[in-house]
Formats: structure tokens, C-alpha cells, sequence
């Protein structure tokens, strides 16, 4: 094929929805992916918020074989200190029925099903392809570089995750400060038959996630665990600034958030499946490029789509509506003939009225609140000592809590400063 009407550019969960999307229409697709297959790269996984995807395939758990894991009904917040845990339990059991709120996913079995989809839908996946980088005709893209090779579209659909070299190459996105990006270690440990169920206290389909902060002390970002069918999703992700600036491996803290008190027993007679890693955006809304120009659209991390509100992880279902749009906004295009920015446009304006950037506007502040440091060292400190001191008793002179925080303080932080904080951080949520 020397020209087609779209082409996408990276099979992940923006790539898989934008190609369905648009191959539903009739339009021509071809799905460039530079793995050997289908999730062959993203190894990663996490919560998926069921929404997005239930657009596209209404009731897609019922799906033989399933792409998604378990869904997520009991969600614990936690703060860490060296030897303490301080958590809120959440349990709500209308999160584990129909439609559901999320599922635990892996991406080797959810990016598959979903390729599998767009092809269905008369999509032609091609993998091992490496994209170059785009080509322009007048300052319009007209198609991607394949080597020495050319393939060219009415238009093209960027995809490629955060790592996107062909949108770079092209100058479609700017550069990131080490502050504003994180880097994520993930490990999947398998477990025996029964052994989610009985550990984690669920039943049926129901799932288990922890998010925490706390370890290491002063590190911007936290830990995570995941309950699977069979296994657990366990891993960090860290600012990349504080990380350069408290000297700390991220293999080393990854094992000392495994060897915590408080998590290791989940692990115990565990295998390790899988290790990977990856980078995320953590600007927010400030660090979204364009999103269109003349002949080509952004979509999912490609596009800097992510959100980290401290309880929600957001970037899977973001890149499932962000694709599934530009899919539609490409097909329309081609068929009208009209590829240009003014046209294309329109995507921007219906990523705009969606779920997408208004929560990205919502959150707009998250950024600048979650970088104090007292929120991952010095809170989970003075949490952790006053419910020590409640909790604790050995018969001597009881001594009152409040006393008790102030002593804990020791002038590290005012009450004043710690209304702040606490103020911002529940606005910004």
C-alpha cells in the first residue's frame, strides 16, 4: 500500500481505540506498532475506569477470554513510616457489579484484545514497524518514515505513548522538566490458587488496590498494589526530580516498599512474573501540546493526557476516549476531503466537552499541591505518633494527644501551615 486513509501510529489503548474507531467507519487503517505484537511493550498496568472503554464495548467483562482482571471494590489509602501504616479502608460493594467502576488490568492481555477489535473492524495491523518520524508536504503531514520506506494518509494519528519519537521528531511536542515527569517501577508476583481471595478477604470478581505514600521519607509520589486473578500488580512511581535530588534507586526502593511490615505478608510464597518500568507526564494540563495540525492528531500519552490526583491514577481511560475520538475526527476527515488543522480541530473541541480535559481543568492545580514534600515525610510521621501514643499503654502518666502533636511537630511545621495544606490538598481533590 502506498497511501491509506488513516494511519495510527502505536497499538496501545489510544492506538487500539483510535484505529477500531475509525476502521468501524469504512475507512482504510493501518496500525503501526513497533513491538513484535500487541502489548508486547507495555507490560505496565493498573486500574482501568471502566467508563471509557464501556463507550466502545458496552459490556466487555463478559468477553471470552477476559481482557480485564478484577474488579476493584475495596481501596485503601495508606500512610507510611519505616515500622507504621495509617489507612482509610474503603469497601463498596456497588463497585464490584455491573457497570462496574474499575478492573485491575494487564496491558500483555487487555492491548491484545483490543488490537484484536480494530482488526476485526477491518483495521491491518502491522508489527516490528519502527516510525522514523512523519512527512510533511508543505508543512502539512501527509504520512510516516518506515527506515527508508514511506507510507502515507489523509491523516495520521499519533499514539505512541509517552516515548513518542515521531511526534518529537517532528517538533509536534515540547520538552519536559525532570520535576514534571515520574518514573514507575511495576513488578507482577504470582501467587497460589485461593491465595488473592483468602488474603485480601474478597469474593467472586471483587478486587484489592492500595495506594501509598510515605516510603521513602521526602520522596515525592508513592507505592501501589493491585490484586489480579491470580497475581499482584506491586510497584512505585516517583517524581523523577526528587528522585535525582534524594539519590535513590528505584530498584532498591521498590524492595523496601515490598519488605515493609505491613505489605510483605501479601507477598509471601510469591513468584516474580514480570518487571518493568515506565515514565508518565505529571504536569497536568499545562504540559498538553496542540493536539491537531494540518494532517495529524495527538492521542493519549502521546498527548500528555494523564492525571494524578493522589487517589486516582488516570491516563488508560483517558487514552481509550482520547483514541476513540481521533479515530472518529480522522474518518470524518478523510471522507470530507478536508485534512487541515481548521477541520481537524474539531477533535480539540470534543476532547473539550469529554470526560478528558475537563477533569484535566478540574485537577489544573494537582501539580504544584502534590509537590510538598511534608506530604510524603513529615505527615506520615506525625500521623503515625499520634495514633502510637492513642493506641499505646504501659501504665505510665498518660500524656493528652495534643501534647502529644506538639511534641511531634517540634517546630517542623505550624498549625497554621498544616491548615494550609490541608485545605489546598482537599480543594485540589
Amino acid at each position: 500500500m502506498d497511501k491509506v486513509d488513516v494511519i495510527v501510529v502505536g497499538a496501545g489503548l489510544a492506538g487500539a481505540a483510535a484505529a477500531y474507531s475509525a476502521a468501524k467507519t469504512g475507512a482504510q487503517v493501518v496500525l503501526a506498532e513497533r513491538g513484535a505484537r500487541a502489548g508486547a511493550k507495555n507490560l505496565s498496568g493498573g486500574l482501568l475506569y471502566t467508563h471509557g472503554l464501556g463507550k466502545l464495548f458496552p459490556e466487555f467483562w463478559k468477553e471470552e477470554p477476559t481482557p480485564v482482571e478484577r474488579a476493584i471494590s475495596r481501596n485503601v489509602l495508606t500512610l507510611l513510616t519505616p515500622k507504621q501504616a495509617t489507612s482509610i479502608d474503603f469497601y463498596d460493594q456497588s463497585f464490584a457489579e455491573p457497570p462496574f467502576n474499575s478492573f485491575s488490568i494487564l496491558r500483555s492481555r487487555l492491548d491484545p484484545w483490543l488490537v484484536g477489535k480494530a482488526e476485526s473492524a477491518g483495521a491491518t495491523a502491522v508489527y516490528g514497524s519502527r516510525v522514523d518520524g512523519l512527512v510533511r508536504e508543505g508543512g502539512k503531514v501527509v504520512g510516516i518514515r518506515l527506515g527508508e520506506e514511506e507510507l502515507r494518509a489523509d491523516v495520521v494519528v499519533v499514539a505512541e505513548g509517552f516515548n513518542a519519537v515521531a511526534a518529537r521528531s517532528a517538533g509536534l511536542e515540547g520538552e519536559l522538566s525532570p520535576d514534571t515527569v515520574g518514573i514507575g517501577v511495576k513488578q507482577v508476583i504470582g501467587l497460589p490458587p485461593g491465595e488473592i481471595e483468602r488474603r485480601f478477604q474478597l469474593r467472586g470478581i471483587e478486587g484489592f488496590q492500595l495506594t501509598a505514600t510515605g516510603l521513602p521519607a521526602g520522596v515525592e509520589g508513592g507505592g501501589f498494589l493491585y490484586t489480579n486473578r491470580d497475581s499482584l500488580s506491586i510497584g512505585m512511581i516517583l517524581n523523577l526530580g526528587s528522585v535525582v535530588r534524594h539519590e535513590v534507586a528505584m530498584y532498591e526502593v521498590l524492595e523496601e516498599f515490598k519488605q515493609h511490615p505491613y505489605l510483605s505478608r501479601y507477598l509471601d510464597g510469591g513468584t516474580l512474573l514480570e518487571y518493568s518500568g515506565c515514565v508518565v507526564n505529571e504536569a497536568g494540563l499545562d504540559s498538553v501540546p496542540a493536539l491537531f495540525g494540518d494532517g495529524y492528531l495527538l492521542a493519549g500519552s502521546a498527548a500528555q493526557l494523564f492525571l494524578n490526583t493522589g487517589l486516582n491514577l488516570r491516563g488508560m481511560d483517558f487514552a481509550i476516549e482520547s483514541g476513540r475520538l481521533a479515530g472518529e475526527v480522522a474518518a470524518e476527515a478523510s471522507r470530507e476531503k478536508t485534512t487541515g488543522a481548521g477541520f481537524l480541530a474539531r477533535y480539540r473541541e470534543r476532547l473539550a466537552t469529554s470526560f478528558v480535559l475537563r477533569d484535566l481543568e478540574t485537577h489544573r492545580r494537582y501539580p504544584q499541591v502534590f509537590s510538598n514534600p511534608r506530604l510524603y515525610g513529615l505527615y506520615p510521621e506525625m500521623m503515625g505518633a499520634l495514633l502510637h501514643q492513642a493506641y499505646f499503654v504501659d501504665g505510665s502518666e498518660r500524656q493528652h494527644l495534643n501534647a502529644a502533636l506538639k511534641r511531634v511537630r517540634q517546630g517542623k511545621v505550624s498549625c497554621l501551615t498544616l491548615g494550609r495544606d490541608l485545605w489546598k490538598t482537599m480543594r485540589t481533590l
